[in-house]
């Protein structure tokens, strides 16, 4: 008998593994979310340098653009510069630039450096950065000087080419805005888009793994106590059948002879022959649970198989004439006989009335379907759960191992076998097994 996980146990492998899962999802998450940072903050500084080049090459030239003309380096990395007014209109613009532009810029930090800001812009693989104008106040003071944060500065010193567009064209300006390409800084951004799914994925497939790793582990181990445990049932079985042998063959010698000399003891002799029967029925029945329970497979009528174990059993054709077409299985002969032999019993045994015993063959799926029906007593929900284990029974004089060989033989078959209850009351005993290829 394969022993199955509960549903405790099985809820509880994953449970654990959706937690491992999540743990392992938070590393990657943290882990992903640093590396974005720190791409950030590279196109961010790279940004930085480009405008100190910017800013550096205006010494010489009169404006942005002429700046940006005069190096192979600014102009492979500056979409397009420009300087906005307060309502947005826009007062200065070289290369690619809207036309009118109004951004609310985040308070000014300690860092004193001023309010800026960051915008990503994905369809030309730049990076947009917005600050205040390139100048130090609204007006100069009457003395000629104006404070800056490096200190005192004398416009006039200025270089004579720059001069005018610093203190004309951007004293009115608000806004500043500069768009430079980051390739780098988009391509890491579209690989981790791209990997994080990747390795999301990756996990779920280890988890998966290592739970079905452990799972078929757990039913190794199960299977290796299964066999421990029929080892030791089959060296009982044998040594239980050599021990009673004789002693029963006495005992129905001695009960034949009080039969001839004792009549008026008939029912009690009756008992005895009826115990007898029973212990012989065990054993036997222990022996067929042990062999193997494969068997010789080959293809098979189920069909015929139920009707002849019906007019055995039952003395009639129990098979329902919708049985016609009905795919023929792979299996043993003996040991589907041996089955649908157990689960007649059991339905006639079940209290109900016998003209309401039936068994139907179809298919199903792919499948050969077997249905052994009854209007017994049914299925309690207590026993329901362990009328498959070897020497469970709800008899008084049953040996509580005929549904345990029943499974045994047609999961060896690739099959499976249900019980359930019936519409209307009664029983439904249901064998699935693989139907046989028709020849072509």
């Amino acid at each position: 008998m394969q022993k199955k996980p509960g549903m405790g146990r099985r809820l509880l492998s994953i449970g654990a593994a959706l937690l491992v899962f999540a743990v392992l999802t938070s590393f990657a998450v943290v882990i992903l979310e640093g590396i974005a940072e720190r791409d950030r903050l590279e196109s961010r500084n790279a940004v930085e340098r480009s405008l100190s080049l910017l800013l550096a090459g205006l010494r010489d030239h009169e404006d942005f653009g002429s700046a940006i003309e005069s190096s192979k380096l600014l102009t492979a990395e500056i979409v397009g510069i420009a300087a906005y007014a307060e309502g947005g209109q826009r007062l200065y613009s070289w290369g690619s630039t809207p036309t009118t532009f109004s951004q609310p810029l985040p308070k000014e930090d300690a860092s004193g450096f001023g309010p800026r800001l960051y915008l990503d812009k994905a369809e030309n693989d730049s990076v947009v950065f917005v600050s205040r104008p390139f100048h130090v106040g609204p007006a100069m003071p009457p003395s000629g000087q104006r404070p800056d944060r490096d200190g005192d500065r004398d416009p006039r010193k200025e270089p004579p080419a720059s001069r005018g567009f610093l203190f004309t064209t951007l004293r009115n300006a608000e806004l500043m805005y500069i768009e430079i390409r980051e390739p780098a800084y988009w391509r890491n951004k579209r690989i981790e888009v791209v990997v994080f799914p990747l390795i999301e994925a990756a996990l779920a497939a280890l988890i998966a793994f290592v739970y079905h790793l452990l799972r078929r582990n757990a039913e190794y181990r199960d299977r290796i106590e299964e066999q421990k445990s029929l080892v030791l049932l089959g060296t009982a079985a044998s040594t239980l059948a050599h021990e009673i042998k004789n002693p029963l063959s006495s005992i129905r010698l001695q009960t034949r002879i009080l039969e001839k000399t004792c009549p008026p003891a008939m029912r009690e002799i009756g008992i005895i022959n009826d115990e007898v029967e029973r212990l012989s029925a065990l054993s036997l029945r222990v022996g067929d649970y042990l062999r193997d329970p494969a068997g010789k497979p080959r293809s098979v009528d189920a069909a015929e198989v139920a009707v002849e174990v019906g007019m055995r059993l039952c003395g009639r054709n129990v098979l329902r004439p919708d049985a016609d077409g009905a795919p023929k299985v792979r299996m043993d002969p003996e040991r589907l006989r041996s089955v649908l032999e157990n689960l007649l019993r059991n339905a006639l045994e079940s209290g109900g009335p016998e003209e309401a015993l039936a068994i139907e063959v179809s298919a199903e799926g792919g499948l050969a379907r077997i249905d052994v029906l009854d209007r017994g007593s049914g299925l309690s929900g207590e026993a329901r759960s362990r009328l498959f284990d070897p020497f469970f029974t709800t008899k008084s004089r049953g040996t509580g191992i005929g549904l345990s060989i029943c499974r045994r033989f047609v999961e060896a078959a690739g099959g499976t076998i249900t019980l359930s209850p019936r519409e209307g009351g009664g029983c439904c005993a249901k064998v699935l097994l693989p139907a046989e290829e028709a020849s072509p």
